[in-house]
């Protein structure tokens, strides 16, 4: 089913608020105030309603934070009219997904629950912080998700909106993920990016519901840091026996995505655009069947014969996927179509010629 429309919704920060554990122990929100210069149901302002904890057995959320957030996407964003504007659930636009916009590594968020004793432990610790200094300088925002509906006061779903389980899995989807990102003082932003602790890491191209073998973020995450109790009755994402690595086996450390001279035409005889992989595992990787996309999700294969050995490179020249030079996604998959790794880069970024950019 997905979300019934989706979009983003652009204002000014006026008040927060947030629910405890004493106040609701069972559905806690973060509440955000926002004016877009159209008046609203709160003194003026409409809400931005901002899940805080899962109802499902898996209470805990995964929250990344990144106070100097650099993608493509914000270029789009500030010539945006105040106000909310639906937006299209694909590829090379505004939509946010959190596997295919390379927006976070999975294995950077934060595993958190709602409000527990002490301090930067939890969901309310460092979260509302950020917004209260957003509030403080009335700085712009832009909520992504659902705008509440008939009513349109304000917007919800401000967190991944794919490989949910059970009740919640009519609200999948591709290409249609909440986040919050914020004006700093400076011109750049920050990202406020939340996903529920129990949705799955690989997910279908077209429903967005979680792929057989897919462990859902606690898992990978849990996995990353420490020896995780597989002993969990908790509910996840269907799986077979083969399992989806999770390992990062191959890496994409850099690109050459604005070659010297006229690119992409038969005059061009110099370095062509490139994506330079490293095999970081112990073992031999052998390529056949991987691809490496671009912004338009155009695939580039990469030869059958190619095998990496243990810290072996590679450089993919993508002749049938170019690089846009005005920012944009590079994603490595697997023989299966799986996400192995996946980055993204500005305008900014791709403007000297010549130059690698590095992003590990």
């Amino acid at each position: 089913m997905s979300l019934q429309e989706y979009g983003v919704w652009k204002g000014k920060a006026v008040r927060v608020t947030a629910e405890t554990a004493d106040d609701d122990p069972h559905s806690p929100h973060i509440h955000l105030f926002y004016e877009d210069g159209t008046g609203g149901e709160y003194s003026g302002s409409r809400r931005a309603s901002i899940n805080v904890k899962s109802g499902s057995s898996i209470s805990e959320l995964v929250v990344w934070i990144n106070t100097d957030f650099q993608h493509p996407i914000t270029g789009n964003l500030e010539p945006l009219e105040q106000g909310f504007t639906s937006v299209e659930s694909a590829a090379n636009g505004l939509a946010l997904d959190y596997i295919r916009s390379n927006v976070v590594n999975f294995e950077d968020g934060h595993i958190l629950p709602h409000d527990i004793p002490g301090a930067e432990n939890d969901v309310l610790d460092l979260v509302l912080p950020l917004l209260e200094n957003a509030v403080q300088r009335q700085a712009v925002v832009y909520l992504f998700g659902e705008p509440y509906l008939p009513s349109r006061q304000g917007i919800h779903d401000v967190h991944m909106n794919q490989g949910s389980v059970g009740q919640f899995t009519k609200y999948n989807g591709a290409w249609q993920d909440g986040g919050l990102i914020i004006t700093n003082s400076d011109g750049t932003y920050t990202a406020i990016l939340i996903a529920f602790a129990s949705q799955a890491a690989h997910t279908d191209e077209s429903t967005g519901n979680a792929l057989p073998g897919s462990q859902n973020l606690k898992d990978l995450i849990s996995g990353a840091e420490e020896d995780h109790d597989s002993g969990d009755d908790h509910i996840e994402p269907d799986t077979d026996s083969s399992g989806i690595s999770d390992d990062l086996r191959v890496a994409i450390i850099g690109a050459l995505v604005n070659p010297i001279g006229p690119e992409n035409t038969p005059q061009h005889t110099g370095r062509h655009e490139a994506v330079l992989l490293l095999n970081r595992s112990p073992e031999s990787v052998n390529l056949r069947g991987w691809s490496v996309l671009n912004r338009m999700e155009k695939a580039q294969p990469i030869a059958d014969e190619i095998t990496l050995a243990p810290g072996a490179l590679h450089a993919v020249t993508m002749a049938a996927a170019p690089l846009s030079n005005k920012g944009g996604l590079i994603t490595l998959l697997d023989e299966n179509g799986l996400k192995v790794d996946g980055v993204s880069y500005t305008k900014k970024q791709a403007k000297e010629e010549g130059y690698i950019i590095l992003f590990r």
